[in-house]
């Protein structure tokens, strides 16, 4: 047949559908082919940035966690993160009650990543230390069922057995540990940490406050922005609240806290503070007259307890810090004296039943009754039950160490602590 014959030729319908039909196929899987292809290049690139800014961040951790020192007010630097290149680094580093704050944002070729977390010190020269009682020319009594377990600083007079309200020592051993020496006054703690406390003190201390008119039930603010303040009435009742992230909350009276209240990193500021039984929350206090928990109350991860005492032209004042039975507290008491030689001490009490999982650190008079998993630092232990009381002496105490307290962070609030390390993601 002439090739001119064949082109002319008549073709039945049902081959030019046929034909149409399968032309549109190989459209389609062309075009999806091609869908695919740019599809997987765009997702190939994005995974690649995402990762890029995963590594600045990282990068941007390790810039901060290497800082050796801690600051009373906020300061905030960005810089390159590689020489000649684009990838850069934005951060902000706080003081967050006892603990650090930081903020990060990484920016590469317009995109962005940020993060926040707590950090603190985990090495620090009396780490190794379950106990540190001051020197103050007078021994440590034990009595009744008191546990020492680790290593314990103690005056040079050391340790003896006790007795009080006819009740001597149980134990075999007065000690399973070893024994060291402390001195007249409690390792220093840093001279920022005092500022920012007093500071936070400051703004409740002898001053009327107005509420501020935010009432909502609910609030979250990230630590990526600079700190909401949230002022109570005079008598703030916390009875179902949701509060979390970067808010400093201050009532120039009381503030008091409910079971049903959610509280989660944010920072309480007044005269007193009330937890009331059955609340669960992770939050740091700070008071300047006392701090109560009742039977029950259980403070996460990183929590804090501060009693900071006052200063005005009537005198001073020392605050108490006290934890009920079935209270369960991972993290700091802290009680402050306005100096080293003042008459004026605050008071830390952990009733039978409590247990203090991280640290005690008091420049006063500490009960103790319940447990301690990690270390206390204390001038003086004190009992007084009816008319008797006596000075240094421990009675059916347990002082346990932790190996999780010693790489928990806590020794930020020390002199010449190193080594930070994160303690916990934020929102």
């Amino acid at each position: 047949m002439p090739i001119r014959a064949f082109f002319y030729k008549r073709l039945p319908a049902g081959s030019l559908i046929a034909t149409l039909v399968l032309a549109l196929v190989i459209f389609i899987t062309c075009g999806m082919l091609l869908l695919a292809l740019y599809h997987f290049k765009y997702f190939e690139i994005k995974d690649q940035l995402d990762q890029r800014l995963d590594d600045d961040l990282q990068s941007g951790i390790e810039r901060v966690l290497a800082l050796e020192r801690i600051t009373a007010t906020p300061e905030q630097d960005s810089s390159l993160l590689f020489e000649g290149i684009t990838d850069s680094l934005y951060y902000r580093n706080e003081p967050w009650g006892c603990f650090q704050a930081s903020g990060i944002k990484v920016t590469y070729k317009g995109r962005m990543k940020t993060t926040s977390f707590l950090y603190g010190a985990e090495h620090f020269r009396y780490e190794d230390a379950s106990l540190y009682l001051a020197d103050h020319d007078r021994p440590l009594s034990l009595t009744g069922d008191t546990y020492i377990e680790g290593k314990a600083y103690l005056p040079k007079s050391g340790l003896r057995s006790g007795f009080f309200q006819q009740k001597g020592f149980s134990r075999k051993n007065l000690i399973e540990g070893t024994i060291g020496s402390s001195s007249k006054q409690l390792p220093p703690l840093e001279a920022a940490l005092r500022k920012q406390l007093r500071s936070l003190g400051n703004r409740v201390a002898d001053t009327l406050l107005t509420a501020s008119g935010d009432a909502a039930d609910s609030i979250e603010h990230s630590f990526l922005n600079a700190a909401q303040q949230l002022v109570l009435p005079r008598k703030g009742i916390l009875t179902h609240q949701y509060l979390k992230g970067k808010l400093i909350v201050l009532s120039d009276s009381l503030i008091e806290i409910g079971p049903g209240a959610y509280l989660e990193d944010v920072l309480l500021v007044a005269p007193f503070i009330h937890f009331t039984s059955g609340f669960k929350g992770a939050v740091q206090a700070i008071a300047l007259d006392s701090i109560t928990a009742e039977t029950g109350c259980v403070f996460e991860y990183p929590s804090a307890m501060v009693g900071i005492g006052r200063s005005n032209a009537i005198g001073n004042t020392g605050a108490t810090v006290t934890l009920h039975d079935g209270v369960t507290l991972h993290g700091m008491v802290l009680g402050l004296a306005e100096n080293n030689h003042s008459n004026i001490k605050p008071v830390v009490k952990v009733k039978a039943g409590a247990t203090v999982k991280g640290l005690v650190y008091n420049e006063g008079y500490t009960y103790l009754n319940g447990r301690m998993e990690g270390a206390v630092f204390t001038h003086f232990f004190f009992e007084q039950r009816g008319p008797m009381s006596m000075e240094n002496i421990l009675i059916d105490a347990t002082i346990v160490p932790s190996g999780w307290f010693q790489h928990a962070g806590y020794f930020s609030i020390f002199t010449g602590a190193s080594r930070q390390t994160l303690l916990k993601w934020l929102q």
